[in-house]
């Protein structure tokens, strides 16, 4: 029953991305050099981020490479920020959907420089409509601080009918936190407003940081006019939905930008 489950919400899934124009790119690269303290795994990681931007820019997305490269720089570096507090979100007109690595290389250049070359190959995807600048969501009653042990509550008013994930991102994690196995996927009507915590016996989500320092909780709300769900998590042993920015952003992207609308609210526990 798990797997025809799973296989509907792919169908899902896939037939939001059908519409847009999909490119199979074949040997896009990116080079990285070892230097200073960049270990040879970080290089890895950013020559696939600079491949990333190679595909993208031989399948013609390359009005706004620069937003791409701020992109999968951030993805490397987990600054989330970047990507979310600015204007690039709403400049990107394609996405890599889904990628594999063809082979890692690794050699000197011809300044004595030694370094790592990824090769890809890669489905891009190209945008055919840009936002809608009608679909809109208020999302009210978050702080800029909390302290340790304190409760959240929230409210979201949609411009449209839509559906809701949301993401928070703490220093080098990333998981789902709605909908979750106790606030399920519901649809969000046009002009109603809706207070989270969902159910009326909860007062408010309890926040406990993890650090002895403050904690810098980021959250991402991704309200979709379908019912796009988001399934590429784990459950850890204290029931998190865990997940990575680079799947998050996978799939956010995969979401052609006249069907979605983003938010990033940002506050620190004290």
């Amino acid at each position: 029953m798990m797997r025809k489950i799973i296989l509907v919400l792919l169908l899902q899934l896939g037939l939001t991305v059908s519409a847009q124009d999909a490119i199979k790119v074949e040997n896009a690269t990116g080079r990285q050099i070892i230097a200073g303290s960049t270990s040879e795994e970080e290089a890895r990681v950013k020559a696939i981020a600079q491949a990333k931007v190679d595909a993208l820019r031989k399948a013609g997305v390359a009005e706004h490479i620069q937003s791409y490269e701020m992109l999968y720089k951030s993805e490397v570096n987990n600054k989330f920020d970047e990507v979310f507090m600015s204007d690039m979100l709403s400049e990107i007109r394609g996405a890599v959907r889904k990628y594999e690595i063809v082979k890692i290389d690794k050699g000197i250049d011809e300044f004595q420089n030694f370094y790592v070359e990824a090769t890809i190959k890669a489905e891009v995807i190209l945008y055919n409509k840009g936002k809608d600048p009608a679909f809109q969501v208020s999302i009210d009653g978050i702080k800029q601080g909390y302290q340790s042990g304190e409760k959240m509550k929230y409210s979201v008013t949609p411009t449209q009918d839509c559906y809701l994930n949301i993401f928070n991102l703490y220093e080098n994690n990333a998981s789902l936190i709605y909908p979750n196995q106790y606030e399920k996927s519901r649809l969000f009507k046009a002009g109603e407003t809706v207070t989270f915590p969902l159910s009326d016996l909860i007062d408010g989500y309890t926040l406990e940081k993890s650090t002895s320092e403050p904690e810098k909780n980021k959250l991402v709300f991704v309200f979709t006019k379908e019912d796009i769900p988001y399934i590429n998590f784990k459950l850890n042993q204290e029931g998190d939905q865990i997940t990575s920015f680079e799947d998050i952003s996978a799939w956010l992207f995969s979401i052609s930008p006249d069907r979605r609308v983003n938010y990033f609210v940002q506050f620190v526990i004290y």
